[in-house]
Parts: structure tokens; C-alpha cells; sequence
């Protein structure tokens, strides 16, 4: 809780509120400083192993002997079974912090094949779910949410400061408890943009749904993977911009 000065109604007032948190977690693989990130401290273990899997890093969770997290310290030592070569072209994303990833070419990542089909009215209920369950989104409004769901259930749910890091968490979380990501909805709170995409796509996800818009690059490599593309999701309303997932009536 923080103390802050309030102006409401025209009045000035200082009250006291949660403000969300964040802090930097550098990564180091095999002793190598690998990557820094700036994220919220909430499921640490799960965005290492996500960020690690998505950046085909690891292959799965037995390439990791050991992880240590030092929230204290902002730091994350990784031990794998094996040496590995760290990619060095680090991309800056249109990621909210400043994101980084290493791999943007469309043609590192399978085409998506699924049969999954849902109806609006679902993928409108799991949102409110999603928003229901993000509870410090609810106490600072400052964070993003991200869940991966079927049609009838959410599967799993991750907050954090970057849309991406929440994204990360899901999947390490995935690895970690053993759920498949594969003919999943994936529900963000934040941007589609282009590395989100690609998340989804190496995560074999069909369906990519958010409250808000995607970018263009993102629908063109949505096109390309066989992905549904679903923004400004509403109780009564949805645009889709890319894929077939969805069950519409078109009149």
C-alpha cells in the first residue's frame, strides 16, 4: 500500500492504495548473463521457464538440472543438463516495458491445424472469468492478465506489468503442471502485437483473444499460421480478424 494524493469530485485527498509492482530479473543460463527483464515478482519461476521454452532455449522441463530465484537480488540462475548456444539478436518489441525476444521469422513456427470451434457467447464469458480472477489487476489497475482456457473453463492465469511476461508465465506454468497448450484459447487483457502472436503460435494455440486491438502485423502472421485472431472483446460484441475458429452468424 502507498500513499497518494487523490483529486476527485474537485477535491484533494490523500488516501492510500496498491500500486503496482515491478523489478528487474536478470537470467543467467549456465552462468551466462543471458537476458534482463522487467516484470512483476509473481510467478517468477513460471516466466524463467516459459521465457526460456518460447525462446527455444529448452526443448522441455528435463533440460533444467536446476533454477534458483532470488526475488531479493532480481536474479535467476539456471542450470541445464546440457550446453546450449544463446541467441544474441535480441529484438526490442512493441512490448509494454520494453519486452525482448530473439525470434520474429514466421518461419520458425509450425502452421496451426485444430478443429477447435467456439461461439461468441463462450469466449465473452471467459474474458469476464479472466478479469474476475485477476486480482491485482483489480487492486491497481496498472497490470495486464492473461489466462489460457478451453471453452468452458480457464486452465490457467498470470498477471504481470508486460502483457508478455504474462504470456511467459502461462507457458512455464503449462510446462510445470504438465497441461497442454495445444486446441487452447489464449485470453489477454493487453495489445496483440507480432511476438504475442508468435507465443501463441509456438504454444500451438488456435485462438488469441483480447479486450483490445491487434496489430497489423500480427493478423498477417495470424493468416499465415492458421490462427484466429479475436480483438475488443465484448459481452455483445467481438471483431474477428483473422481464422475460422469462431462460430459466427454472418447475415
Amino acid at each position: 500500500m502507498r500513499s497518494f494524493i487523490q483529486l476527485k469530485g474537485g477535491k484533494a485527498e490523500e488516501v492510500k492504495g496498491e500500486v503496482v509492482r515491478e523489478q528487474p530479473l536478470v537470467i543467467h543460463v549456465n552462468g551466462q548473463k543471458f537476458v534482463t527483464l522487467l516484470c512483476s515478482p509473481l510467478k517468477l519461476d513460471c516466466l524463467v521457464v516459459g521465457y526460456l521454452w518460447l525462446e527455444k532455449v529448452i526443448a522441455s522441463l528435463d533440460d533444467i538440472e536446476r533454477l534458483d530465484i532470488s526475488e531479493v537480488d532480481g536474479r535467476a540462475d539456471v542450470t541445464l543438463t546440457r550446453e546450449v548456444e544463446l541467441p544474441t539478436e535480441r529484438i526490442l518489441t512493441s512490448g509494454c516495458g520494453g519486452g525482448i525476444t530473439f525470434r520474429i521469422d514466421p518461419r520458425l513456427f509450425p502452421q496451426i491445424r485444430s478443429s477447435l470451434k467456439v461461439r461468441p457467447a463462450q469466449l465473452s464469458e471467459r474474458m469476464k472469468d479472466l478479469f474476475a480472477a485477476a486480482l491485482h489487476y483489480r487492486a491497481s489497475r496498472g497490470i495486464h492478465g492473461a489466462a489460457l482456457s478451453d471453452a468452458d473453463r480457464l486452465l490457467i492465469v498470470a498477471e504481470d506489468v508486460g502483457r508478455h511476461n504474462a504470456v511467459d508465465k502461462i507457458m512455464g506454468e503449462a510446462l510445470l503442471k504438465g497441461i497442454p497448450t495445444t486446441d487452447q484459447i489464449l485470453l489477454s487483457t493487453g495489445r496483440i502485437s507480432s511476438e504475442m502472436l508468435l507465443k501463441a503460435a509456438r504454444m500451438g494455440v488456435p485462438l488469441v483473444a483480447s479486450r483490445t486491438s491487434p496489430t497489423e502485423m500480427a493478423v498477417g502472421l495470424a493468416e499465415q499460421l492458421g490462427i484466429t485472431v479475436v480483438g475488443y472483446l465484448r459481452p455483445e460484441s467481438l471483431n474477428v480478424y483473422a481464422g475460422d475458429a469462431v462460430v459466427l452468424d454472418i447475415r
